[in-house]
């Protein structure tokens, strides 16, 4: 029996250090002995990409979409002033089964109606639609659309890698490519939310005058998909609730609740996280 209990435990440990590689020395995971436990506990990590990309190295670099593959777009400046204009990209099928997640379409479902409600115009990419070619087709539109006196907004959810987002057809396409494409914005009021893993360097390379961007993790850490109860990424579940049940009608606040809870349900699973977001908007950013 305990030759049994031994090896069982063997296998858990080489199981959790094989999912979660790149985690950080500290984090802690709860055991997934404890999980089977407790059905409800039925959560997932968004992992770091890179750890489960199993293509060749020299395959992945022809795979990288960076700030040489951008250019700053020109601004629409003959578009009628005082529209609202959104992308929101959730991404739960990925090419190949193994790489899926569970809830990302979700958040952007339940994000494109948010914005709909407040009477933006949303381009909304899920899963196989939401290619390297779309979304980058999507973000030089609303950067065009990014002139003084418009609303913007960009909405992510999917697999994330250090400072990069990843495409269903499995491009990694990093923050300074975005940094790039809105050089030239002259929007006041902008807002950004990714809900990833390493996503951290979205809310560095992204601000600006005018803006408030919010990261479900730092350039370390992980986000996650909730339970059943949630159905939708950890971060995004509390940016929901913020907005549906506590009547938030502005981004900072809600913001700082969805980071404030995320760290809370982090402590009762026992993993670490670290959401976050920056605020360069003057005043209170309505949604």
């Amino acid at each position: 029996m305990r030759n049994q209990k031994w090896m069982r435990l063997a296998f858990v440990a080489l199981l959790s250090g094989v999912i979660l590689q790149s985690c950080s020395k500290d984090e802690v995971l709860v055991p997934e002995s404890d999980l089977a436990l407790d059905q409800s506990s039925n959560w997932t990590v968004r992992p770091d990409f890179a750890t489960v990309d199993t293509r060749p190295q020299e395959v992945i670099a022809q795979f990288m979409v960076t700030e040489n593959d951008a250019s700053p777009i020109k601004l629409d400046m003959n578009a009628a002033k005082g529209g609202k204009y959104a992308v929101v990209v959730g991404i739960s099928d990925y090419a190949g089964t193994s790489n899926d997640l569970q809830y990302c379409d979700d958040d952007a479902n339940d994000w494109a109606a948010q914005l709909q409600a407040e009477g933006y115009t949303v381009n909304k990419l899920l899963d196989l639609n939401a290619t390297k070619s779309n979304i980058e087709a999507a973000i030089a539109t609303l950067a065009g659309q990014s002139v003084a006196g418009n609303e913007i907004a960009f909405i992510y959810s999917g697999h994330g890698s250090r400072g990069n987002i990843v495409t269903t057809d499995l491009y990694y396409i990093n923050s300074a490519w975005f940094k790039t494409m809105f050089l030239n914005a002259t929007s006041t009021k902008m807002m950004f939310s990714f809900d990833a893993c390493q996503i951290g360097a979205m809310a560095t390379d992204l601000n600006a005058n005018g803006r408030v961007i919010a990261v479900a993790s730092d350039t370390r850490r992980y986000s996650y998909d909730g339970d059943a109860t949630m159905q939708n990424g950890v971060f995004t579940y509390y940016q929901m609730v913020g907005l549906d049940q506590l009547n938030y009608i502005y981004f900072e606040p809600d913001c700082q609740y969805a980071c404030d809870q995320m760290i809370l349900w982090a402590k009762s699973v026992r993993v670490k996280v670290a959401p976050s977001y920056i605020d360069s908007y003057l005043g209170d950013l309505d949604i």
